[in-house]
């Protein structure tokens, strides 16, 4: 097995790691909810409070991976989150919660930005798109695992223990990244010279170099990218915080019934961050880069937000329920594309580009669990918040209009 293989099933066990800790708390937010009297208004800032914390700390852990590369960084990251997951079991109250909360989505902030980092240093341009595609895919995963994985645990231990038990999984994987990772493809003794001559082959952007502060402000591009984000993650956050109430309390499904279709929908997005890498990658060899990544992107959002207006006004919960999975599968087309984008964009500074945008890509997803908390006890239904959601996408799908990843070195100067 080639030694940048490795690193990528590594890179697929930490998401896989990332969306387990992440998302177990919404498949817990009605027993959470009964244990501490909260409201859906407050559970939902709950959920706010983590993307608030995510928000804040993206770009400067991206930077970091750029400047001192992720192997420490990594590990770090992930024993901060870890020790915040076991936090969240000895939470008293909706204040205790909310600062714990929070600190977890600061320690998690920096995971993908680091990822890009490593993407950058030991793929090919040519290849980018499928390491994208595969690390992005177990984040799928381990949310589709999360909710059965949760319920089972939960019955047996409560929610509590549950976090406990969750903890431990980051804690492994730290230890077996600082032990095995190097910063560079030329420090590991497993690589070949002829893999290095293939990483290396058309990869020009290896070199570090200076960010461009004006550059990055005065960018269209950029700040296209980042609104287009922001869409995309304003419904991602359905899935991962209200989903399980959704089917348990509107559809009326069993508890067998919640943990089964809370997965589906992430079951979906990891075929689709697959085929959404490996078809952007085809497309930029047969049309270029600014189409390679258009395509499928604006593909992608468009059919999220028609099969989400679909779920909303579906009658049938078996209806609903598809619709919903195909629309998150849609949605996670252009997440191996936006990530690609990034380093098309950033080049050498490639995490601190993808902080950026997924800094400032999540403030709709950092308002879409309040929000929907609060449309849900205003309007007593999910129709309006999902039909909403669904608009958006379409909003996000047209941003990509505006975004041209041919623009090349101008996020970055050389030193």
């Amino acid at each position: 097995m080639r030694a940048r293989d490795r690193v990528l099933g590594l890179l697929f066990l930490l998401a896989i790691v990332t969306y387990v800790d992440r998302v177990c708390i919404g498949t817990m937010a009605g027993a959470i909810s009964r244990d501490l009297g909260l409201s859906p208004r407050e559970m939902g800032t709950v959920f706010s409070a983590f993307i608030l914390g995510y928000v804040l700390f993206e770009f400067p852990a991206g930077w970091l991976a750029d400047r001192y590369g992720a192997r420490a960084l990594l590990a770090r990251i992930v024993v901060w989150w870890s020790m915040f997951t076991a936090a969240t079991a000895y939470a008293w109250s909706f204040s205790s919660m909310l600062a714990i909360r929070f600190l977890f989505g600061a320690g998690e902030a920096g995971a993908f930005p680091a990822c890009s980092t490593v993407v950058l240093r030991w793929f090919p341009a040519t290849e980018r798109g499928r390491a994208n595609g595969i690390l992005l895919m177990g984040s799928r995963l381990g949310g589709a695992a999360a909710p059965a994985l949760v319920i089972y645990l939960m019955n047996r231990l409560g929610w509590r223990h549950t976090f406990l038990v969750f903890s431990g999984l980051g804690a492994a994987w730290a230890a077996v990244w600082m032990w095995w990772y190097r910063n560079r493809p030329e420090e590991h003794a497993s690589v070949r010279p002829q893999e290095l001559d293939k990483i290396r082959a058309g990869n020009v952007t290896v070199a570090r170099g200076a960010l461009d502060w004006r550059r990055i402000w005065r960018s269209r591009n950029l700040w296209a990218l980042c609104a287009m984000y922001s869409g995309y993650t304003y419904g991602l956050y359905f899935y991962l915080t209200w989903l399980p109430t959704y089917l348990r309390q509107y559809r009326g499904l069993s508890w067998a019934g919640v943990g089964l279709g809370a997965a589906l929908p992430l079951l979906a997005g990891a075929v689709a961050n697959v085929a959404g890498g490996y078809w952007t990658d085809a497309l930029v060899r047969r049309v270029g880069l600014r189409w390679g990544r258009r395509i499928p992107a604006i593909s992608g959002l468009a059919a999220a937000g028609i099969l989400l207006a679909v779920a909303a006004l579906a009658r049938g919960s078996l209806a609903s329920l598809l619709a919903l999975a195909l629309s998150f599968g849609a949605a996670d087309l252009i997440l191996a594309v936006c990530w690609a984008t990034c380093v098309d964009l950033g080049r050498q500074n490639a995490g601190a580009v993808s902080g950026i945008m997924n800094s400032l890509g999540q403030v709709g997803g950092m308002f879409s669990p309040y929000l929907l908390g609060w449309l849900l006890e205003k309007w007593g239904s999910w129709t309006i918040p999902l039909l909403i959601s669904a608009a958006y996408y379409g909003v996000s799908a047209a941003l990509w209009l505006l975004i041209d990843p041919e623009e090349d070195h101008y996020l970055s100067a050389p030193r």
